[in-house]
């Protein structure tokens, strides 16, 4: 620990419920900021504002590679993957995958160890029903 360490409040438990809302606002917030129709999109997910606000707090003392680095010592695979793919349907859900939202959601998947094979048939899914251009 230190000398300084105390300024930053007290540490943050990382759960496995906080990692799953953590992991959503970091890829929510890649393009520079979470609005609040992403964090109630989150809400939708896990309905616990003080899951939320726990998770905010981890996201703004910890890096993306913190994140990732934890995440991947606590979360079971089923958890990593119900994970990636909460955040990678929020981060379609407007039929628009920012390269920031791309590159974060790759990270992901390498840090969890997460093969294509086994995202693919998900991702496919969530082309199809994000692209609403189909309606006219």
């Amino acid at each position: 620990m230190g000398l300084f360490d105390g300024f930053g409040g007290a540490q943050i438990n990382l759960t496995p419920k906080v990692a799953l809302v953590a992991g959503m606002v970091y890829v929510s917030a890649a393009d520079g900021s979470l609005d609040d129709s992403e964090a109630g999109d989150i809400l939708k997910v896990v309905p616990d504002r003080q899951v939320l606000e726990t998770a905010l707090q981890f996201v703004r003392r910890n890096s993306v590679q913190q994140f990732l680095d934890a995440a991947s010592r606590i979360l079971s695979p089923a958890q990593k993957m119900c994970l990636i793919l909460n955040a990678a349907d929020m981060a379609m859900g407007d039929g628009y995958l920012a390269p920031q939202e791309q590159q974060m959601l790759t990270q992901m998947q390498q840090y969890f160890q997460i093969p294509d094979a086994h995202l693919h048939p998900y991702v496919q899914a969530f082309m199809i029903k994000n692209n609403l251009s189909v309606f006219g």
